[in-house]
């Protein structure tokens, strides 16, 4: 065979390397060449862009620093990590049986103590490369779910098997006290179930008292009590014309009567609506006790003058050091009234306060078994499981946008700043996991306040139906929506809902190519002319059509995910954390109550 010579040889191969390197040039420049976002940029989010969003708490120590925080890391390790440590928390021996074959399956993979230590938050869903996806930032979190679209078991049950810190669990069938309130009980928490209508015995409630969170003798106590008047009022009752915000002024005037007139124990509604309710007395003596009453006692006769540098001087001249001055001079206000506007008046506020004459209110709200501030600040975390019945919702709203109004009023009172600005004035974070918010009717404080509760280590799961539930409630322009920093969205069949996730999305820019042919001399000439269009990232329609599966979810200032559902009975992780807590049920109600029921009785139910 002819040997090429040399000088050929090396030419030909310079002149592909010449051609390798123009085309890797041309590639290069048509990669680097500016993309055209004339008509929008929307885009979904690819992996490397999702793996900066801060939604993997558990490759990071933000879990760790929570637990050394509240002091829990210690009990946390011990409850969890130590494989065998279970044993000594009187669980029945079927269930600890089962656990030696769950434990030592998952501890043989060396990964399970890790991510059971680590992942801390939110639970949001997964990303299309079938991640977990769990939200720890200081923002808060909505989710827009149809009825019956997998929310409980994807987000909600999920996220009580993963969130660490303490929560306030808007629980309106019970079905997430009986899924996770023993697990959260295994790993440490103290665990509360209030059911306001419970009977005690087909169903128990641990007990809150509102008027206990009064801070009596202080600053704060008009407040405090003017914060449950206002809040038990019917919207509607505030506007009338005869009772209106001066009713609200009488009604915080009686509770701090009740409240300082009982001198054994402390007052409730239920004591309240009895004094106004008192057959034995006229509406005048009423508001002649409320007047002139001996409120404080001898020893402490100079409080009143001290907090409210007001004194009271009786028809006969003499002072009364022991006369609550805001109860008396509120007292005479009314009294004062025409009768007809002061009938009015008490009659609407026995209206208002007849809820709790009710046998089981009245029963389940004669004291407290906790105080709010035990919440963020006890030594260990702690969870209040609120039961709200749909059959009985009108009743039940009512105790919770209190108790959500007096935590926010008692638990942002203060704030202490370390060297880095971090407020360090609570030990546990809380979440307030709040499914169907608008159904419990408008809760203004809360509403006012989901601005500024991040900063005090609050942390909201709020989740609706579509947008015109919520725009029903809260108004169109309302402070929810613009304080999210992740928003979940599943399908829906609400058109305006469907319509404000395409506008949430944005719109893309497509290019498009066009082909044309001209008459030629023997041959058409083909002639290509490019465009280019906009279009929705997600059209409302492929909204409407997504699968039961998917979701999309939107954190602030970032690119959209494409999501997956992660039902919890398909991932053994969480069937594992849903099996720790099957021996706690109904009955064994709340952290008062020390009793098991048998593992027997159980496996008949």
């Amino acid at each position: 065979m002819k040997k090429v010579p040399r000088a050929i040889d090396n030419a030909y191969t310079n002149m592909g390397m010449t051609a390798v390197i123009s085309f890797l040039l041309i590639a290069l420049i048509n990669y680097k060449k500016k993309k055209v976002v004339v008509h929008g940029s929307a885009e979904w989010a690819n992996k490397s862009e999702i793996d900066k969003m801060d939604f993997f708490p558990y490759k990071k120590n933000e879990a760790e620093t929570e637990y050394r925080k509240s002091g829990t890391i210690e009990l946390y390790k011990k409850r969890v990590l130590e494989k065998r440590d279970y044993i000594k928390l009187e669980f029945p021996s079927e269930i600890i049986k089962r656990w030696e074959t769950v434990f030592k399956c998952l501890i043989m993979k060396n990964s399970w103590k890790k991510n059971e230590y680590y992942k801390n938050g939110v639970f949001i869903g997964r990303d299309e490369y079938g991640r977990d996806l769990i939200d720890l930032s200081s923002g808060h979190v909505m989710m827009i779910a149809k009825t019956g679209g997998g929310k409980g078991v994807s987000v909600v049950l999920t996220t009580l098997w993963t969130w660490k810190g303490s929560s306030l669990v808007n629980d309106i069938k019970g079905e997430n006290w009986l899924y996770t309130a023993a697990y959260r009980r295994a790993i440490g928490h103290k665990v509360f179930r209030f059911h306001a209508t419970a009977d005690g015995v087909s169903s128990v409630s641990c007990h809150y008292n509102p008027l206990s969170e009064i801070r009596k003798g202080t600053l704060f106590e008009f407040q405090d009590a003017y914060i449950i008047a206002e809040t038990i009022v019917s919207p509607d009752k505030l506007k009338d014309k005869y009772f209106g915000p001066n009713g609200v002024t009488f009604l915080t005037a009686v509770i701090l009567h009740v409240l300082y007139m009982k001198k054994i124990g402390i007052a409730n509604l239920s004591d309240v609506y009895n004094f106004l309710t008192a057959p034995q007395f006229s509406e005048e003596e009423k508001l002649e006790q409320m007047i002139s009453g001996e409120h404080n006692s001898e020893e402490h006769e100079g409080l009143f003058e001290e907090i409210y540098d007001d004194l009271i001087t009786l028809k006969n001249g003499d002072e009364s050091p022991r006369t609550h001055p805001k109860i008396s001079r509120i007292g005479a206000d009314i009294l004062g009234r025409p009768e007809k506007e002061r009938g009015g008046i008490m009659s609407t506020a026995k209206t208002e306060l007849f809820r709790f004459s009710i046998p089981t209110i009245a029963k389940n709200t004669a004291y407290s078994d906790f105080k709010i501030s035990d919440l963020m600040n006890d030594e260990v975390p702690m969870d209040l499981y609120f039961v709200t019945p749909p059959n009985s919702v009108d009743i039940t709203s009512v105790l919770l946008k209190l108790f959500l109004n007096q935590i926010i009023f008692t638990l942002t009172n203060n704030m202490k700043l370390d060297k880095k600005g971090t407020n360090i004035a609570y030990k546990h974070r809380l979440l307030f996991l709040l499914d169907e918010l608008p159904a419990i009717g408008k809760v203004d404080l809360f509403h006012k306040a989901i601005s500024y509760i991040r900063g005090y280590g609050m942390k909201a799961l709020i989740i609706i139906q579509d947008m015109k539930q919520l725009k029903e409630v809260y108004g169109e322009n309302n402070s929810f929506l613009g304080n999210m920093s992740t928003t979940i969205y599943y399908s829906t069949n609400d058109v305006d809902t469907a319509k404000y996730i395409e506008t949430r999305l944005g719109n893309k820019t497509e290019r498009l190519v066009t082909k044309s042919y001209s008459p030629g001399l023997i041959f058409r000439k083909v002639s290509y002319n490019e465009s280019y269009v906009g279009r929705p990232l997600m059209t409302a329609g492929e909204i409407h059509n997504m699968t039961e599966n998917e979701s999309i979810i939107l954190a602030a200032g970032k690119k959209p995910i494409k999501g997956k559902l992660a039902r919890w009975y398909e991932d053994l992780e969480f069937k594992n954390r849903f099996a720790r807590g099957e021996q706690l049920t109904d009955a064994s109600a709340s952290d008062i109550i020390k009793e098991y029921k048998k593992w027997e009785d159980l496996k008949t139910k």
